[in-house]
């Protein structure tokens, strides 16, 4: 045993090594919609494509900038709540995380024209957020995380062989009777950098621009315990824990575009009554770069005294070789096509929206990975991957006129259906979400916004997959069922000028 402590120790400061850690789910992330922009925008279901004007026009449809009469100042911070309640192995467990963020910060500016509108806005808001949490523990009777870790071919790429978990044709000592436990967390999130321009071209019909820049950041990190258990079977007797600590964190930058139009409808009267508009958000075209790093420890039993001997080899690896630069590739997200209507009166405003995205048409390109890894990373985006349509509704109620009072409070309330882009999943995987909140419009200047959304859906993780070494097959294993909650807090200000 004390052999393995020393040549363990020697190849944990002599080598590094690579493996490649990429899924299709690292590009659906990056083609992820944000919470919302604002907190009207969210207590109203964000069905803000025939609706929005303002600073919030920039990110639902940027042709709503074009109603903007005075300049305005945006500002919004929201708190952002998750929790998984995960049932693994007839075991539940919960974990949560939470995060506080600036939504958005913008500037909104008419230029005076003799006819019509023409209108820019600068600023920032936060896009999509990776916060999760997921925490798993059970007895496992068939499965062991060891085997999934094989590499062929490259014993210094095995942790596995490496802290002496294999034997010396590879062949896992470990399989299954393990307790396991484990707890993966994850951040990070998208900044979006936007110039918006509307302008309108005809009496009551707009059209508007949004150029995005995309930087961000996403990262994972997992801690995988597996114990022996009481009437264990295993290749070393003496073997006791094995404990994997996983990291992954990946840069994004990018940029995508956002074009729309918006149509006012109008009583005789010449009150606005009714809007239609359409946004077409184009393709997110988006550079990752990515470090990747793993370690795994052993620990072992010897004359039956409790686990004195442990070995460990750990890696941080640059998954392009070693040595070598960090793994870099290219993601390209959908299209996404958007149509909303709104109407009402000033007192009482309802909104919808529907949203098509063919999330097949998520690409990797453009990698120091080999050939073969892309392709086969963009098959299985194609088999895994469907189309989505989204709902969203809203209603705002004004609780005194705004034509006469200095001070308007409003109610809203709001709600989406999102479901989910795997082919295989059902409608208890689609997120839902119910929103609500009050406004303030003060003095016809000063507007405060509050909202409150909640949301749940089902889910289900690979906690590692199955695996064949030496034509033996392995199975892996996922967690069986997952109950996701999010909660989130919003506030918005809003001053015209």
């Amino acid at each position: 045993m004390n052999r393995r402590i020393l040549y363990s120790i020697s190849l944990l400061l002599l080598f590094t090594i690579s493996a490649y850690a990429q899924y299709p789910e690292d590009a659906l992330r990056l083609g992820e919609s944000s919470y919302g922009m604002s907190a009207r925008s969210v207590s109203m279901g964000n069905a803000m494509t025939g609706l929005a004007q303002g600073y919030d026009a920039v990110l639902y449809n940027p042709a709503g900038l074009a109603q903007s009469r005075q300049s305005e100042f945006s500002f919004g911070l929201n708190f952002l709540g998750n929790n998984n309640d995960a049932s693994y192995l007839g075991s539940s467990n919960s974990l949560s995380r939470s995060q506080t963020d600036i939504t958005n910060v913008g500037i909104v500016y008419p230029f005076p024209t003799l006819k019509g509108s023409f209108v820019v806005a600068f600023g920032y808001n936060r896009g999509a957020d990776f916060n999760s949490a997921l925490s798993v523990k059970g007895t496992n009777r068939n499965s062991s995380i060891i085997p999934s870790l094989y590499y062929p071919g490259d014993t210094l790429a095995d942790i596995s062989y490496m802290v002496f978990l294999e034997d010396a044709s590879q062949n896992p000592l470990v399989t299954k009777d393990v307790y396991q436990s484990g707890q993966t967390f994850r951040s990070g999130g998208l900044n979006n950098w936007l110039a918006s321009a509307a302008i309108d071209v005809a009496q009551d019909f707009s059209l508007g621009l949004t150029l995005n820049l995309i930087s961000g950041s996403y990262q994972y990190n997992r801690t995988f315990t597996e114990s022996a258990i009481s009437g264990g079977v295993y290749g070393d007797p003496t073997f006791s824990q094995f404990v994997l600590s996983d990291q992954d964190n990946q840069d994004i930058t990018g940029w995508n575009a956002k074009f729309g139009f918006l149509y006012r409808m109008r009583d005789e009267s010449g009150n606005v009554i009714a809007r239609v508009g359409a946004a077409i958000n184009f393709p997110s075209y988006m550079t990752i770069t990515d470090n990747y790093s793993s370690q795994g420890t052993a620990t072992f039993t010897a004359g039956g005294n409790p686990a004195p001997y442990s070995t460990s080899n750990g890696y941080g690896e640059s998954e392009s070789g070693y040595p070598g630069p960090a793994l870099q590739y290219d993601v390209t997200t959908p299209f996404k096509f958007s149509v909303g209507v709104s109407g009402g009166s000033q007192r009482i405003l309802t909104s919808a929206d529907i949203e098509y995205t063919d999330w097949t048409q998520l690409d990797f390109s453009n990698s120091n990975l080999p050939a073969s890894v892309i392709s086969n990373l963009n098959s299985q985006v194609k088999q895994s991957f469907t189309s989505t349509t989204n709902f969203r509704a809203g209603l705002e109620i004004a609780l005194a006129n705004p034509n006469y009072s200095l001070t308007v409070p409003y109610v809203r309330v709001g709600g989406s259906y999102l479901p989910s882009p795997y082919a295989n999943d059902k409608a208890a995987q689609a997120q839902k979400f119910l929103s609500g909140g009050l406004g303030f419009r003060i003095q016809n200047s000063i507007v405060v916004d509050l909202a409150y959304q909640y949301g749940w859906w089902e889910t289900s993780s690979l906690v590692y997959p199955g695996t064949t070494i030496n034509n033996v097959s392995y199975i892996g294993q996922s967690t069986s069922n997952e109950k996701v909650t999010n909660t989130n807090f919003l506030f918005s200000f809003k001053y015209d000028f």
